[in-house]
């Protein structure tokens, strides 16, 4: 999923992060290096997860396509963690009218919420991330095979030949096709 996509949605509907929203590669680093006041709110792209290869003569399978949503507190005031706490409950219905059921681009479905949980907490904030996925799906077009067979030359014709149980061609003919 392009997260420039859900950072968009996120600024133009959230307005309680105020335009505070970016994007970062994971969230191991965030901590590190957040420079945005709070709250804020950092969209990383999580795994996808892959079901079986579901077609028989051609190419077809569902995915799973994980964003994380981190949402960053001030925790200076409780450093319990109670008060960001509070506003965590309000953030999440914020973003679930952002992003719940909008699908984000023509190769994905419909948004939907996977879960959330509190990641780090400390003297100065509170790291809180909730994840959502949208459905997509990998064709033939996706794969080695459609290459494959746009290199392979135009078929112009169709040639028969039946043989008799001798070996001998019995009736043989060459079928235009019409292009």
């Amino acid at each position: 999923m392009d997260i420039d996509l859900i950072i968009a949605a996120i600024k133009a509907r959230c307005a309680s992060f105020g335009q505070r929203v970016s994007g970062a590669a994971e969230y191991k680093r965030l901590s590190e290096t957040t420079n945005l006041a709070t709250p804020a709110a950092y969209v990383i792209p999580l795994d996808d997860v892959a079901e079986g290869q579901q077609s028989e003569n051609s190419y077809r399978q569902q995915i799973k396509d994980a964003i994380a949503i981190v949402v960053v507190l001030s925790n200076t005031a409780d450093e319990r963690g109670q008060t960001p706490l509070a506003t965590v409950r309000t953030l999440r219905k914020e973003l679930w009218k952002a992003l719940l059921a909008w699908a984000p681009d023509a190769e994905h479905g419909r948004i939907s919420y996977e879960g959330g949980q509190l990641l780090d907490l400390d003297r100065a904030h509170m790291y809180y991330q909730f994840e959502f996925s949208a459905p997509t799906e990998l064709d033939e077009s996706d794969t080695y095979q459609a290459t494959a067979n746009a290199a392979l030359p135009a078929l112009t014709a169709v040639a028969l030949k039946v043989d008799e149980p001798a070996g001998t061609t019995e009736v043989a003919a060459t079928i235009p096709l019409a292009q």
